[in-house]
């Protein structure tokens, strides 16, 4: 016979998901990006934009969630390939916004640039939901499957599925506020913010691939 969770082990639960997931995803540290990639936009695009950069940040951690374990178990990848692909992409993206005018020079459209959608990478992953959140929730996925029975499994599948929407409403509430930042920057200070976002994100991509070469070494 199932056994349903009491309301006050539900409810800590929930608040132990949402304290170890919130932090990791930190999504005031996606504004500055968010600002930066979403510069020449009018403040209704940058606000569908910030939706849908939410939207794609759910479905990657409801996805690690329930079959997160299945998938990397299957293609045989670890948790530190993912950091390192992720930490490539990363540091290739930031040379693009660190040297603009040389992508579009490459890619033969002056605007080509403007036109490149970055709602999934770098925004949803690896800025909200990068490797880090992944582990984090592939461990609750892991704790989950433990549980005695499908009632209690089921319970905590919902508990943490409401955790990563209750991050995911937060999230959009950050980078939806976050526009009134971007009314008082002009063209050439937001050019500014790009250049060096751009930086940090080559800095932040090499990092990521040292973080997967060690976490290698120690597997």
């Amino acid at each position: 016979m199932a056994v349903t969770p009491s309301l006050s082990l539900v409810v800590g639960s929930f608040l132990a998901a949402f304290a170890g997931l919130f932090p990791i995803v930190n999504p005031f540290g996606a504004v500055p990006l968010f600002l930066s990639l979403t510069a020449g936009l009018d403040a209704a695009e940058r606000r569908r934009q910030a939706g849908l950069v939410v939207r794609n940040a759910v479905v990657i951690m409801l996805v690690s969630l329930l079959l997160g374990g299945v998938l990397l178990e299957f293609f045989g990848i670890s948790i530190s390939a993912l950091r390192i692909a992720g930490g490539l992409i990363v540091a290739y993206l930031g040379f693009h916004m660190l040297f603009p005018g040389q992508a579009s020079a490459a890619t033969g459209n002056p605007r080509a640039a403007g036109k490149t959608d970055y709602t999934l990478i770098p925004l949803a992953f690896p800025s909200l939901t990068g490797a880090g959140s992944i582990a984090v929730i592939m461990g609750f996925s892991t704790k989950i499957t433990t549980l005695p029975n499908w009632g209690e499994k089921a319970t905590g599948y919902l508990v943490v599925a409401l955790a990563i929407l209750s991050v995911a409403w937060l999230s959009l509430l950050i980078l939806r506020a976050s526009m009134r930042v971007a009314r008082r920057l002009n063209p050439h200070g937001l050019d500014a913010l790009t250049r060096f976002m751009g930086l940090m994100l080559v800095c932040i991509g090499v990092q990521f691939v040292a973080d997967g070469i060690r976490s290698f070494g120690q597997g």
